[in-house]
């Protein structure tokens, strides 16, 4: 297996931690952040898409777009693990969570199309 990519976004309480895990042309991507836990799955299938979530977990909102945007993009397969819990959380920190998921998928793209013009990882897909 390729070496794994990890990335930190954000600062605090609010940093989103990822390892992105190539797996032949697929991804799977490791999101944690605060205590974490498993909070959801989801599946991205060059762009369609399967999710779960337990009940009274909302880390879907941090796996789904991650999931369906690299499929697409990558046109591969892309497995989001996501798990982020704040306690006594506030619409402030909410929001700093949810910008930090939206660069994290920007950086995350990076990360892939940078590993895979070094040679370092096969994908047929297109990169953005």
């Amino acid at each position: 297996m390729t070496e794994r990519i990890k990335l930190i976004q954000g600062t605090g309480k609010t940093a989103l931690h990822y390892e992105i895990i190539p797996v032949g042309n697929d991804w799977l991507i490791l999101l944690t952040g605060g205590d974490a836990h498993i909070g959801c799955t989801a599946i991205g299938d060059d762009g369609r898409l399967c999710s779960y979530t337990p009940q009274s977990h909302k880390d879907d909102a941090l796996a789904i777009p991650l999931a369906k945007k690299i499929s697409e993009t990558c046109h591969c397969v892309c497995t989001v693990v996501a798990g982020f819990h704040l306690d006594e959380i506030t619409r402030e920190q909410i929001d700093e969570v949810v910008a930090n998921g939206n660069i994290g998928i920007t950086r995350i793209l990076a990360a892939i199309e940078e590993k895979t013009n070094e040679g370092g990882i096969e994908n047929t897909g297109s990169i953005i």
